[in-house]
């Protein structure tokens, strides 16, 4: 169940269950809680035979296997355990990314900041593979595949990769937008993140919490935005084991973004005093990321608010 979850820590109880790849596992804590990686699809992101791919959940890559002629493949979920992505081997081309179900926007979308911000700049992304040698379905959008080891946490990287991912923030932030636009209309979670958080503080019918959330709107509202790759948790940030170098993945929600955004979200689990000593000292961004760590902090738990660390922020 631990390989299951990707999880390193004692779930607190063994017992023999029979999974097969593309089962689902889900655990939570006696307060609910679901676990770190929970829910999480038996045999998502480990390389698997194209023999195993007659579970239901893997049905939509039998003609990807097929025409590219896998001898195995990686199978890519989301949160809500639905199959985004997988990872082709064959012995006739290169090790491959697929990206399923986008749309001829989202295609555009990517194919225009990888060409004036991503590419130009020399960031560390996966190669976006225009023009591949086998016609594709419509609708995918296909990468070099990266190998690298992700993380739940940017409490598990080492204090080096940590830094490496804040230097190149500060590089993405830096460069201008110039005339560069979203067409893809698959928003930013800063825009969910907003209307979820004045929900919870309207439902709390508290006048002084109410009022605390507007006054961080209103300020994070006037902050400077900045590019920024729009949802950069540790999942994002493979770590070449052998030789410690990064790769950023998942660029689908760039946009301009209120700066300390990309920070909050990457540092999120770090204790508060700590994930401060990573920012450089620049009041904007340290606003930015204060609120939106705050706001975060709620999500998971609308209790937060009366906790000492919502204080220290």
């Amino acid at each position: 169940m631990q390989k299951a979850l990707g999880i390193a820590s004692n779930v607190g109880f063994h017992a023999p269950l029979r999974l097969l790849p593309g089962d689902v596992v889900e655990v939570s804590t006696r307060s609910q809680q679901p676990l770190p990686g929970s829910p999480q699809r038996v045999g998502a992101n480990v390389w698997l035979p194209a023999s195993a791919n007659h579970h239901a959940a893997f049905a939509p890559l039998k003609d990807l296997l097929n025409q590219f002629g896998a001898s195995h493949f990686k199978p890519f979920f989301k949160r809500n355990t639905e199959l985004s992505a997988v990872a082709l081997r064959g012995e006739l081309y290169p090790d491959i990314l697929v990206k399923l179900a986008a749309s001829p926007a989202h295609i555009a979308d990517i194919q225009a900041f990888y060409n004036q911000v991503l590419v130009p700049n020399g960031l560390p992304v996966p190669e976006l593979l225009a023009e591949f040698d086998m016609p594709l379905s419509p609708g995918r959008l296909v990468y070099r595949y990266v190998e690298g080891k992700p993380y739940s946490a940017a409490a598990l990287l080492t204090d080096h990769s940590r830094e490496q991912v804040m230097a190149l923030l500060e590089r993405l932030h830096a460069i201008p937008a110039g005339k560069l636009k979203r067409a893809n209309p698959q928003q930013p979670y800063w825009v969910y993140l907003q209307r979820l958080v004045m929900r919870q503080a309207l439902v709390t019918l508290d006048v002084a919490h109410i009022k605390k959330m507007v006054l961080m709107w209103r300020c994070i509202n006037r902050l400077p935005s900045v590019l920024s790759h729009g949802d950069l948790h540790a999942g994002n940030v493979l770590v070449n084991e052998k030789t410690g170098q990064l790769v950023i993945i998942d660029w689908d929600r760039w946009g301009a973004l209120p700066i300390g955004y990309d920070e909050a979200c990457f540092l999120r689990g770090l204790p508060f005093h700590q994930a401060l000593e990573h920012l450089p000292i620049n009041p904007d961004l340290r606003i930015g990321f204060a609120v939106t760590s705050y706001w975060l902090g709620l999500v998971q738990d609308p209790k937060f608010r009366f906790t000492s660390k919502a204080n220290e922020m």
